[in-house]
């Protein structure tokens, strides 16, 4: 089950991506929020110093080759998206209804303690099972025997049907 996770993650992960790099203007480049213009130079700073310096020019070339990129595969991981994400949701909920089941079928042999299984648990061909007496209950049918019918008395009972078929 927790492989299933995995992949609706990774799924979702490719849609997010996929949404991201859809929403995203290749005509407006833009510096730590702001919109830069021909001629701008974008500094990027960890504390007090100076990390990276890039150019208008530079920003706008690597957004429209994440433009061109996602022209070219967009689709595509949309699509991985979707069939990862329908694929785990649709086994974590079969493992779900699976596990349902089978912890309704332990509360079920919980409820009928003069029933046993007779191949282990787990197994994918299973005989009925059979039933035994409850300590303390008497098996059925009871061991008295059962009553007599008084005979009776004036003509059999007549027979329906075609003859030689149902009975004697």
């Amino acid at each position: 089950m927790k492989r299933w996770v995995f992949v609706l993650v990774v799924g979702i992960g490719f849609l997010v991506v996929t949404l991201l790099f859809a929403r995203e203007d290749p005509d407006v480049v833009k510096c730590g929020g702001r919109i830069m213009g021909p001629g701008d130079v974008c500094e990027s700073t960890k504390g007090s110093r100076v990390v990276d310096v890039d150019t208008y020019d530079q920003m706008k070339a690597a957004a429209e080759s994440r433009a061109e990129t996602f022209r070219d595969h967009g689709l595509w991981m949309a699509g991985v998206g979707v069939a990862l994400t329908g694929l785990g949701t649709t086994m974590l909920i079969r493992g779900k209804r699976r596990k349902d089941r089978a912890v309704a079928a332990a509360r079920q042999d919980a409820q009928w303690p003069g029933f046993a299984q007779q191949q282990a648990p787990g197994a994918r061909f299973q005989s009925p099972p059979q039933w035994q007496p409850v300590p303390g209950q008497r098996p059925y049918p009871p061991q008295t025997g059962w009553p007599q019918q008084p005979p009776q008395a004036g003509p059999p009972p007549q027979r329906f049907g075609p003859p030689g078929h149902g009975g004697s």
